[in-house]
């Protein structure tokens, strides 16, 4: 059956062909309650591929079917509806379906279909589904693989699933998602997903920042964030830079704070700021010692554990001026814009 697949071989170390776009739907066994993430498969025969569970939800709901002795049923999604791809990457909390974010996201339930030879359901409008299952005991060499970290995760072992069955569309679009060095398709999805969800963390840190904007820079692999707020007293910033360090995803190892005069998105920004507002021995603080994203290859592999668990090194950068209790000392700060700048409007001297 795969071997009808137009899975694409991404990267120059890619053994082969993989999926990189399938959406993972599986069932608590407990509950009944959906789950939805993205995970890469390695095409490793016509009815077989990799399948990399992360320590996140989703290996939480496999080890209950493992302590069951059970295979896990899974339906990978491969094309749906965008808001269906956010909605994969954002991690909800734990026992809340993906699929109703998505349809929060379209402002209409996603229609769902009953799949042929698992009791799990799918989006009716994607363009196919692969039906299967991971046996308990399932263990598999796999990878090396261009992951959205912009490096590559390197050949270990991960489960495998078993295809049972393909549905699709009369003429499915194939949506073979890029990953590799940014920026790709992986990385903007993945960060836009980490914004909302860092978004939602850090807002009511301290009973509320004054936060103006946040962004996780696809451009550094999804392991940087921006953020931008208006310090309402000394100290606050470096608060809510450890929170953006401690949020319900992995990926960022490095957190800076701007203030309310930068733009958050534009680097050239961001960087002015680092140079001119940071004094490194009050403003850079180095956390030894700390669990890291399984993809980071700079951080070193728990003793004794696979790649997924690593401890490394944080680092969060207060580039904000001083706080507003300190207006004296913010004003020495001021940005040395041009004269009238900000009332001159340059579509106002554009011909018509």
């Amino acid at each position: 059956m795969l071997t009808k697949v137009p899975a694409a071989w991404t990267s120059e170390l890619d053994p082969g062909p993989f999926i990189a776009s399938g959406m993972a739907i599986i069932k608590d066994p407990d509950t009944g309650i959906r789950n939805m993430s993205i995970h890469r498969q390695q095409i490793m025969g016509k009815n077989r591929t990799g399948y990399l569970i992360c320590p996140r939800q989703a290996l939480r709901i496999y080890q209950k079917y493992q302590e069951r002795n059970e295979p896990m049923p899974v339906a990978m999604v491969v094309g749906a509806h965008p808001a269906i791809y956010f909605s994969s990457s954002y991690t909800a909390p734990y026992g809340v379906d993906e699929l109703t974010v998505a349809g929060a996201l379209m402002g209409e339930p996603v229609r769902m279909v009953k799949c042929e030879t698992i009791d799990i359901e799918v989006p009716a409008e994607a363009e196919m589904i692969l039906e299967g299952e991971i046996p308990p005991d399932a263990h598999t060499p796999e990878g090396p693989f261009g992951e959205g970290s912009g490096g590559y995760a390197m050949e270990g072992f991960t489960q495998y699933l078993d295809v049972k069955c393909i549905t699709r569309r009369e003429k499915p679009i194939f949506y073979a998602m890029q990953c590799g060095a940014p920026m790709t398709d992986t990385q903007a999805l993945v960060a836009t997903a980490i914004d909302m969800l860092l978004w939602e963390h850090l807002k009511n840190v301290e009973g509320g920042l004054d936060l103006l904007d946040l962004r996780c820079l696809g451009l550094a692999g999804m392991m940087a964030v921006v953020v931008k707020l208006r310090p309402r007293v000394e100290g606050q910033a470096k608060t809510a830079l450890m929170a953006a360090l401690s949020g319900p995803q992995m990926h960022p190892k490095l957190a800076i704070a701007v203030d309310e005069d930068i733009d958050a998105s534009d680097m050239r920004q961001v960087f002015w700021s680092l140079t001119t507002r940071v004094h490194a021995e009050r403003d850079v603080i180095k956390i030894p010692n700390a669990r890291t994203w399984s993809l980071d290859n700079v951080s070193d592999i728990v003793p004794g554990q696979s790649a997924m668990h690593r401890i490394g090194t944080k680092t969060i950068i207060d580039a904000t001026k001083p706080a507003v209790t300190d207006p004296d000392g913010r004003a020495r700060f001021t940005m040395a814009m041009p004269k009238n700048y900000d009332s001159v409007d340059l579509a106002d001297f554009l011909p018509d």
